[in-house]
């Protein structure tokens, strides 16, 4: 997949909200590896696992959710059709890379 256009910057209020949730998941994730060192149960650690993930996958839904209101005025209010349709065509690449990790199988490790 060919990257997608930088069309903007965040605004700062976004930027600060979007770094402050990526910081406090990567702090999460810290303490998990500490977890995983310190061998503590298998069940603890894909527990916190899945809270670290959660954390990322709410960071992306925003960032995706400001791009849809960012995107809502061109898209609805636009006079050139060529725009309007670039946004949607945006908007849907945003949404694939939002999920496609979430659709990838899971790979089974045989030892």
């Amino acid at each position: 997949m060919r990257p997608l256009p930088s069309r903007r910057l965040m605004k700062p209020d976004q930027q600060s909200e979007i770094t402050r949730r990526l910081r406090c998941a990567a702090g999460h994730l810290n303490a998990v590896s500490g977890m995983a060192e310190a061998g503590q149960p298998c069940e603890q650690v894909l527990q916190q696992l899945g809270a670290v993930r959660g954390a990322l996958r709410a960071a992306a839904d925003r960032l995706v959710a400001w791009e849809v209101q960012t995107s809502e005025a061109i898209i609805l209010d636009g006079k050139s059709s060529r725009n309007r349709i670039a946004q949607l065509k945006r908007l849907q690449s945003l949404y694939t890379i939002l999920t496609q990790r979430s659709n990838q199988p899971n790979e089974v490790i045989h030892d």
